[in-house]
Protein backbone atom coordinates (compact mmCIF):
# COMPACT_ATOMS: atom_id res chain seq x y z
CA UNK A 1 0.00 0.00 0.00
CA UNK A 2 0.93 3.53 -0.83
CA UNK A 3 2.59 5.71 1.41
CA UNK A 4 -0.64 8.19 3.26
CA UNK A 5 -2.99 5.29 1.00
CA UNK A 6 -6.44 4.93 3.46
CA UNK A 7 -7.39 1.41 4.64
CA UNK A 8 -10.75 0.65 3.85
CA UNK A 9 -12.84 -1.22 6.93
CA UNK A 10 -16.76 -1.73 7.14
CA UNK A 11 -16.42 -0.63 10.83
CA UNK A 12 -13.74 0.91 12.51
CA UNK A 13 -13.89 0.47 17.10
CA UNK A 14 -11.54 2.37 18.60
CA UNK A 15 -11.45 0.93 22.22
CA UNK A 16 -9.99 -2.59 22.85
CA UNK A 17 -11.11 -3.49 26.55
CA UNK A 18 -13.37 -6.43 26.52
CA UNK A 19 -16.82 -4.67 25.17
CA UNK A 20 -14.46 -3.06 22.17
CA UNK A 21 -12.90 -6.96 21.46
CA UNK A 22 -16.41 -8.37 22.03
CA UNK A 23 -18.12 -6.61 19.50
CA UNK A 24 -15.18 -6.78 16.99
CA UNK A 25 -15.17 -10.71 16.83
CA UNK A 26 -19.40 -10.64 16.72
CA UNK A 27 -19.00 -8.70 13.54
CA UNK A 28 -16.04 -10.14 12.06
CA UNK A 29 -17.84 -13.69 12.50
CA UNK A 30 -20.89 -12.13 10.91
CA UNK A 31 -19.15 -11.35 7.58
CA UNK A 32 -18.06 -7.69 8.44
CA UNK A 33 -14.64 -6.51 7.80
CA UNK A 34 -13.29 -4.48 11.56
CA UNK A 35 -10.25 -2.40 12.48
CA UNK A 36 -9.74 -2.55 16.00
CA UNK A 37 -7.92 0.61 17.75
CA UNK A 38 -6.86 0.66 21.27
CA UNK A 39 -4.71 3.41 22.97
CA UNK A 40 -2.82 1.25 25.01
CA UNK A 41 -0.33 -2.13 24.19
CA UNK A 42 -3.32 -5.14 25.02
CA UNK A 43 -0.18 -6.86 26.22
CA UNK A 44 -0.34 -4.86 29.05
CA UNK A 45 -4.00 -5.41 30.08
CA UNK A 46 -3.40 -9.43 29.97
CA UNK A 47 -0.89 -9.01 33.58
CA UNK A 48 -2.84 -10.49 36.07
CA UNK A 49 -2.98 -7.28 38.14
CA UNK A 50 -4.12 -5.18 35.78
CA UNK A 51 -7.26 -3.57 37.52
CA UNK A 52 -8.51 -6.40 39.76
CA UNK A 53 -11.85 -6.05 38.43
CA UNK A 54 -14.54 -9.16 38.18
CA UNK A 55 -17.40 -9.16 36.15
CA UNK A 56 -21.12 -10.39 36.95
CA UNK A 57 -22.40 -12.01 33.47
CA UNK A 58 -26.07 -12.18 33.66
CA UNK A 59 -27.56 -15.30 31.74
CA UNK A 60 -28.51 -14.18 28.24
CA UNK A 61 -25.75 -11.96 27.87
CA UNK A 62 -23.95 -15.46 28.71
CA UNK A 63 -26.29 -17.14 25.92
CA UNK A 64 -24.21 -14.41 23.37
CA UNK A 65 -20.93 -15.32 24.84
CA UNK A 66 -21.65 -18.98 24.22
CA UNK A 67 -23.71 -18.42 20.55
CA UNK A 68 -20.14 -16.52 19.38
CA UNK A 69 -17.62 -19.19 20.82
CA UNK A 70 -16.09 -17.09 23.39
CA UNK A 71 -17.42 -18.76 26.59
CA UNK A 72 -15.45 -22.28 26.05
CA UNK A 73 -12.22 -19.84 26.12
CA UNK A 74 -12.90 -18.97 30.16
CA UNK A 75 -15.55 -21.69 31.20
CA UNK A 76 -12.78 -23.30 33.42
CA UNK A 77 -12.36 -19.95 35.08
CA UNK A 78 -16.24 -19.08 35.26
CA UNK A 79 -17.99 -19.29 38.73
CA UNK A 80 -21.71 -19.92 38.69
CA UNK A 81 -24.32 -18.11 40.54
CA UNK A 82 -26.50 -20.15 42.09
CA UNK A 83 -28.11 -17.96 44.59
CA UNK A 84 -28.34 -14.54 45.49
CA UNK A 85 -28.38 -13.41 49.11
CA UNK A 86 -29.61 -9.46 49.89
CA UNK A 87 -30.16 -7.90 53.17
CA UNK A 88 -30.10 -4.35 54.28
CA UNK A 89 -27.67 -3.63 57.11
CA UNK A 90 -27.76 -5.75 59.99
CA UNK A 91 -31.17 -6.52 60.12
CA UNK A 92 -32.52 -9.81 60.11
CA UNK A 93 -35.09 -9.57 57.15
CA UNK A 94 -33.40 -10.67 53.80
CA UNK A 95 -33.98 -11.09 50.29
CA UNK A 96 -32.72 -14.61 48.76
CA UNK A 97 -32.97 -15.52 44.93
CA UNK A 98 -32.30 -19.71 43.76
CA UNK A 99 -31.70 -20.64 40.59
CA UNK A 100 -33.49 -23.55 41.66
CA UNK A 101 -36.70 -21.49 42.10
CA UNK A 102 -36.75 -20.96 38.03
CA UNK A 103 -35.23 -24.01 37.17
CA UNK A 104 -33.42 -22.30 34.18
CA UNK A 105 -29.94 -22.67 35.31
CA UNK A 106 -27.43 -19.68 37.28
CA UNK A 107 -28.60 -16.88 37.63
CA UNK A 108 -24.89 -15.29 36.19
CA UNK A 109 -21.42 -16.07 36.10
CA UNK A 110 -18.93 -14.68 37.41
CA UNK A 111 -15.15 -14.34 35.79
CA UNK A 112 -12.23 -12.15 36.48
CA UNK A 113 -11.75 -9.34 34.08
CA UNK A 114 -7.82 -10.99 33.46
CA UNK A 115 -10.02 -13.96 31.95
CA UNK A 116 -12.33 -12.16 29.87
CA UNK A 117 -9.01 -9.96 28.28
CA UNK A 118 -7.14 -13.15 27.69
CA UNK A 119 -10.03 -14.79 25.52
CA UNK A 120 -11.04 -12.12 23.78
CA UNK A 121 -7.41 -11.26 22.98
CA UNK A 122 -6.91 -15.07 21.52
CA UNK A 123 -10.48 -14.85 19.79
CA UNK A 124 -9.71 -11.24 18.55
CA UNK A 125 -6.20 -12.72 16.57
CA UNK A 126 -7.97 -16.02 15.19
CA UNK A 127 -10.47 -13.49 12.95
CA UNK A 128 -8.83 -13.14 9.97
CA UNK A 129 -11.17 -9.62 9.09
CA UNK A 130 -10.03 -7.98 12.44
CA UNK A 131 -6.76 -5.36 11.83
CA UNK A 132 -5.62 -5.32 15.21
CA UNK A 133 -3.93 -1.81 15.73
CA UNK A 134 -2.14 -1.60 18.93
CA UNK A 135 -1.05 0.65 20.60
CA UNK A 136 -2.30 3.76 18.53
CA UNK A 137 -5.59 6.41 18.73
CA UNK A 138 -7.54 8.32 16.36
CA UNK A 139 -6.64 12.25 16.29
CA UNK A 140 -8.94 13.29 13.61
CA UNK A 141 -12.38 11.99 11.90
CA UNK A 142 -13.76 12.93 9.11
CA UNK A 143 -17.06 12.79 7.54
CA UNK A 144 -17.09 12.69 3.37
CA UNK A 145 -20.18 10.99 1.21
CA UNK A 146 -20.95 7.81 2.16
CA UNK A 147 -17.63 7.19 4.30
CA UNK A 148 -15.82 8.23 7.38
CA UNK A 149 -12.16 9.02 7.20
CA UNK A 150 -10.16 8.73 10.06
CA UNK A 151 -6.66 9.62 11.01
CA UNK A 152 -4.49 7.35 14.01
CA UNK A 153 -1.25 8.85 15.59
CA UNK A 154 0.62 7.31 13.94
CA UNK A 155 -0.41 8.84 10.91
CA UNK A 156 -2.21 5.75 9.62
CA UNK A 157 -5.27 6.99 7.57
CA UNK A 158 -8.74 4.72 7.65
CA UNK A 159 -11.80 5.03 5.94
CA UNK A 160 -15.41 3.35 6.71
CA UNK A 161 -18.67 3.22 6.81
CA UNK A 162 -19.09 3.64 10.40
CA UNK A 163 -16.67 4.00 13.51
CA UNK A 164 -17.70 3.19 16.76
CA UNK A 165 -16.34 4.43 20.60
CA UNK A 166 -16.11 1.51 22.95
CA UNK A 167 -13.51 3.95 24.87
CA UNK A 168 -15.34 3.98 28.44
CA UNK A 169 -16.62 6.75 29.86
CA UNK A 170 -13.92 8.83 29.19
CA UNK A 171 -14.83 8.45 25.76
CA UNK A 172 -12.04 10.98 23.67
CA UNK A 173 -13.75 10.39 20.24
CA UNK A 174 -17.33 11.01 22.42
CA UNK A 175 -15.80 14.76 23.05
CA UNK A 176 -14.53 15.13 19.67
CA UNK A 177 -17.74 14.80 18.26
CA UNK A 178 -19.43 16.86 20.22
CA UNK A 179 -21.56 14.77 22.31
CA UNK A 180 -22.09 16.15 26.25
CA UNK A 181 -23.08 13.82 29.05
CA UNK A 182 -25.00 14.43 32.19
CA UNK A 183 -23.57 13.08 34.73
CA UNK A 184 -23.13 12.95 38.74
CA UNK A 185 -21.22 11.88 42.02
CA UNK A 186 -22.48 9.70 44.72
CA UNK A 187 -19.56 10.57 46.63
CA UNK A 188 -18.44 7.17 47.39
CA UNK A 189 -15.57 5.46 46.18
CA UNK A 190 -15.51 1.75 45.62
CA UNK A 191 -12.87 -0.49 47.16
CA UNK A 192 -11.86 -3.48 44.93
CA UNK A 193 -10.15 -6.46 46.01
CA UNK A 194 -9.78 -10.58 45.80
CA UNK A 195 -9.94 -12.46 49.39
CA UNK A 196 -9.60 -16.26 49.97
CA UNK A 197 -11.76 -18.02 52.55
CA UNK A 198 -12.01 -20.92 54.44
CA UNK A 199 -15.51 -22.13 53.70
CA UNK A 200 -16.80 -22.70 50.43
CA UNK A 201 -19.41 -20.04 49.27
CA UNK A 202 -21.39 -22.75 47.11
CA UNK A 203 -22.23 -19.85 44.37
CA UNK A 204 -24.06 -17.38 46.64
CA UNK A 205 -22.79 -14.07 46.15
CA UNK A 206 -23.86 -11.55 49.29
CA UNK A 207 -25.25 -7.99 48.61
CA UNK A 208 -25.37 -5.73 51.78
CA UNK A 209 -26.65 -2.50 51.98
CA UNK A 210 -25.73 0.08 54.75
CA UNK A 211 -25.77 3.40 55.26
CA UNK A 212 -22.33 4.23 54.06
CA UNK A 213 -22.39 1.55 50.83
CA UNK A 214 -23.15 -1.16 49.72
CA UNK A 215 -20.68 -4.11 50.49
CA UNK A 216 -20.72 -7.16 47.86
CA UNK A 217 -19.44 -10.69 48.16
CA UNK A 218 -19.27 -11.94 44.63
CA UNK A 219 -18.35 -15.49 44.52
CA UNK A 220 -14.82 -17.02 42.70
CA UNK A 221 -13.42 -20.08 41.89
CA UNK A 222 -11.67 -22.18 44.69
CA UNK A 223 -12.76 -20.40 47.14
CA UNK A 224 -12.15 -17.09 46.48
CA UNK A 225 -14.20 -14.14 45.94
CA UNK A 226 -14.50 -10.80 44.58
CA UNK A 227 -15.16 -7.73 46.82
CA UNK A 228 -16.74 -4.58 45.91
CA UNK A 229 -16.65 -2.47 49.22
CA UNK A 230 -18.00 0.84 48.85
CA UNK A 231 -17.46 3.89 51.41
CA UNK A 232 -17.84 7.62 51.63
CA UNK A 233 -13.86 8.82 50.29
CA UNK A 234 -12.61 10.25 53.38
CA UNK A 235 -13.33 6.99 54.87
CA UNK A 236 -12.07 4.69 52.24
CA UNK A 237 -8.76 6.62 51.81
CA UNK A 238 -8.43 5.76 55.60
CA UNK A 239 -8.61 1.96 54.96
CA UNK A 240 -6.96 2.66 51.06
CA UNK A 241 -4.05 3.66 53.60
CA UNK A 242 -3.38 0.55 55.94
CA UNK A 243 -1.94 -2.00 56.32
CA UNK A 244 -2.04 -5.45 55.35
CA UNK A 245 -3.04 -6.78 58.32
CA UNK A 246 -4.81 -3.86 59.28
CA UNK A 247 -7.04 -3.97 56.29
CA UNK A 248 -7.79 -7.39 56.62
CA UNK A 249 -9.09 -6.71 60.51
CA UNK A 250 -11.37 -4.11 59.00
CA UNK A 251 -12.43 -6.09 56.22
CA UNK A 252 -13.43 -9.44 58.78
CA UNK A 253 -15.70 -6.58 60.58
CA UNK A 254 -17.70 -5.73 57.53
CA UNK A 255 -17.56 -9.36 56.04
CA UNK A 256 -18.43 -11.48 59.35
CA UNK A 257 -17.06 -14.95 60.22
CA UNK A 258 -19.78 -16.84 58.30
CA UNK A 259 -17.33 -17.90 55.62
CA UNK A 260 -14.54 -18.97 58.02
CA UNK A 261 -11.07 -17.31 57.96
CA UNK A 262 -11.08 -14.49 55.65
CA UNK A 263 -7.97 -12.26 54.08
CA UNK A 264 -7.46 -10.43 51.17
CA UNK A 265 -4.86 -11.55 47.70
CA UNK A 266 -3.12 -9.26 46.28
CA UNK A 267 -3.85 -5.53 45.21
CA UNK A 268 -6.50 -3.57 46.69
CA UNK A 269 -7.75 -0.86 43.78
CA UNK A 270 -10.25 2.16 44.86
CA UNK A 271 -12.55 3.59 42.08
CA UNK A 272 -14.45 6.89 42.40
CA UNK A 273 -18.31 6.22 41.86
CA UNK A 274 -20.13 8.01 39.52
CA UNK A 275 -22.69 7.60 37.11
CA UNK A 276 -23.16 9.32 33.40
CA UNK A 277 -25.64 9.17 30.35
CA UNK A 278 -24.63 10.58 26.85
CA UNK A 279 -26.52 13.11 25.41
CA UNK A 280 -26.83 10.85 22.65
CA UNK A 281 -26.06 7.59 21.40
CA UNK A 282 -25.01 8.77 17.70
CA UNK A 283 -23.53 11.36 15.43
CA UNK A 284 -22.70 11.72 11.91
CA UNK A 285 -21.97 7.73 10.73
CA UNK A 286 -20.90 7.66 14.40
CA UNK A 287 -22.08 5.55 17.94
CA UNK A 288 -21.30 5.14 21.41
CA UNK A 289 -21.80 1.71 22.84
CA UNK A 290 -20.97 0.83 26.29
CA UNK A 291 -19.56 2.74 29.00
CA UNK A 292 -19.06 5.56 26.56
CA UNK A 293 -22.63 5.71 26.44
CA UNK A 294 -23.79 5.24 29.76
CA UNK A 295 -21.93 4.28 33.59
CA UNK A 296 -24.18 3.16 36.62
CA UNK A 297 -23.15 2.81 39.94
CA UNK A 298 -22.17 -0.93 40.45
CA UNK A 299 -24.75 -1.84 43.05
CA UNK A 300 -26.47 -4.57 40.80
CA UNK A 301 -23.31 -5.36 39.00
CA UNK A 302 -25.22 -4.53 35.39
CA UNK A 303 -23.14 -2.17 33.83
CA UNK A 304 -20.79 -4.90 31.84
CA UNK A 305 -24.33 -6.26 31.18
CA UNK A 306 -25.49 -3.16 29.56
CA UNK A 307 -22.96 -2.60 27.36
CA UNK A 308 -22.79 -6.78 26.85
CA UNK A 309 -26.78 -5.83 25.28
CA UNK A 310 -26.03 -3.25 23.27
CA UNK A 311 -23.13 -5.12 21.46
CA UNK A 312 -26.20 -7.49 21.04
CA UNK A 313 -28.06 -5.30 19.44
CA UNK A 314 -25.48 -3.50 17.46
CA UNK A 315 -24.59 -6.61 15.87
CA UNK A 316 -28.18 -7.62 14.51
CA UNK A 317 -28.75 -4.10 13.38
CA UNK A 318 -25.38 -4.14 11.53
CA UNK A 319 -25.35 -7.63 10.13
CA UNK A 320 -29.36 -6.73 8.89
CA UNK A 321 -27.92 -3.42 7.51
CA UNK A 322 -25.41 -5.56 5.70
CA UNK A 323 -27.30 -8.31 3.96
CA UNK A 324 -29.99 -5.87 2.94
CA UNK A 325 -27.32 -4.12 1.04
CA UNK A 326 -27.95 -0.77 3.38
CA UNK A 327 -25.10 1.59 4.47
CA UNK A 328 -23.91 0.61 7.93
CA UNK A 329 -23.14 4.92 9.10
CA UNK A 330 -26.58 5.73 7.69
CA UNK A 331 -29.31 7.81 10.07
CA UNK A 332 -31.58 5.02 9.46
CA UNK A 333 -29.31 2.22 10.88
CA UNK A 334 -28.27 3.48 13.97
CA UNK A 335 -31.64 5.39 14.10
CA UNK A 336 -32.66 1.42 15.35
CA UNK A 337 -30.12 0.58 17.22
CA UNK A 338 -30.63 3.82 19.72
CA UNK A 339 -34.40 3.21 19.09
CA UNK A 340 -33.75 -0.33 20.76
CA UNK A 341 -31.18 0.52 23.52
CA UNK A 342 -31.02 3.95 24.72
CA UNK A 343 -34.52 3.99 26.85
CA UNK A 344 -33.53 0.14 28.26
CA UNK A 345 -29.99 1.75 29.64
CA UNK A 346 -31.85 4.72 30.74
CA UNK A 347 -34.34 3.05 32.88
CA UNK A 348 -32.22 0.47 34.22
CA UNK A 349 -29.43 3.37 35.31
CA UNK A 350 -32.13 5.87 36.75
CA UNK A 351 -33.28 2.81 38.56
CA UNK A 352 -29.64 2.03 39.81
CA UNK A 353 -29.48 5.67 40.86
CA UNK A 354 -32.75 5.57 43.34
CA UNK A 355 -32.00 2.21 44.34
CA UNK A 356 -28.49 3.29 45.47
CA UNK A 357 -29.78 6.20 47.36
CA UNK A 358 -32.91 4.14 48.88
CA UNK A 359 -30.44 1.71 50.59
CA UNK A 360 -27.93 5.28 51.70
CA UNK A 361 -30.52 6.59 53.30
CA UNK A 362 -30.62 6.13 56.84
CA UNK A 363 -33.58 7.88 58.24
CA UNK A 364 -36.18 5.24 59.79
CA UNK A 365 -39.09 5.33 58.20
CA UNK A 366 -36.78 4.99 54.77
CA UNK A 367 -35.25 2.12 56.66
CA UNK A 368 -38.29 0.20 57.75
CA UNK A 369 -40.29 0.57 54.31
CA UNK A 370 -37.12 -0.78 52.43
CA UNK A 371 -36.72 -3.31 55.50
CA UNK A 372 -40.69 -3.96 54.27
CA UNK A 373 -39.69 -4.30 50.86
CA UNK A 374 -37.22 -6.87 51.09
CA UNK A 375 -39.42 -9.48 53.32
CA UNK A 376 -42.38 -8.70 50.88
CA UNK A 377 -40.76 -9.57 47.62
CA UNK A 378 -39.34 -12.82 49.13
CA UNK A 379 -42.84 -13.64 49.94
CA UNK A 380 -44.77 -13.32 46.64
CA UNK A 381 -43.61 -16.36 44.54
CA UNK A 382 -44.68 -14.19 41.02
CA UNK A 383 -43.24 -10.95 41.82
CA UNK A 384 -39.83 -12.67 43.09
CA UNK A 385 -39.57 -14.17 39.98
CA UNK A 386 -40.08 -11.39 37.92
CA UNK A 387 -36.80 -9.97 40.26
CA UNK A 388 -35.16 -13.05 39.24
CA UNK A 389 -35.48 -12.78 35.42
CA UNK A 390 -34.64 -9.00 35.18
CA UNK A 391 -31.49 -10.05 37.15
CA UNK A 392 -30.85 -12.99 34.41
CA UNK A 393 -31.53 -10.56 31.69
CA UNK A 394 -34.77 -12.18 29.96
CA UNK A 395 -36.94 -9.78 30.18
CA UNK A 396 -37.99 -7.42 27.37
CA UNK A 397 -37.38 -7.09 23.66
CA UNK A 398 -34.25 -9.40 23.04
CA UNK A 399 -31.73 -9.37 20.07
CA UNK A 400 -31.34 -12.87 18.63
CA UNK A 401 -27.67 -13.24 20.16
CA UNK A 402 -29.62 -12.57 24.08
CA UNK A 403 -31.61 -15.77 23.46
CA UNK A 404 -28.88 -17.53 22.10
CA UNK A 405 -29.59 -17.63 18.47
CA UNK A 406 -27.09 -17.07 16.07
CA UNK A 407 -27.95 -13.59 13.86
Amino acid sequence: MKKNESETYDVVISGGGVVGMTLAVGLAQNGLNVALVEYNDIAASLNDEFDGRSYAISYAPYLMMRTLGLWDKWAKNAQPINEIHITDGHSPLFLHFDEKDLGEGPLGQMVEVRHLRQGLFEAVQEQENITLITPDHIIDVENAPGKCAVTLNSGRKLSCALLISAEGRQSPLREMMGIGIKSWNYKQVGIVTTVEHEIDHAGTAYERFYPSGPFAILPLKNRRASIVWCEPPERAKTIMGLSDAAFDAELRKKFGDFLGEVKHLGQRWAYPLTAQLADDYTGPRFCLIGDAAHGIHPIAGQGFNLGLRDIAVLIEVLVDAKRLGGDLGSEFTLERYVRWRRTDNNILALGMDGLTRFFSNDITPVRLARQLGLGLVGEIPPLKRLFMRHARGTVGKLPKLLKGDKV
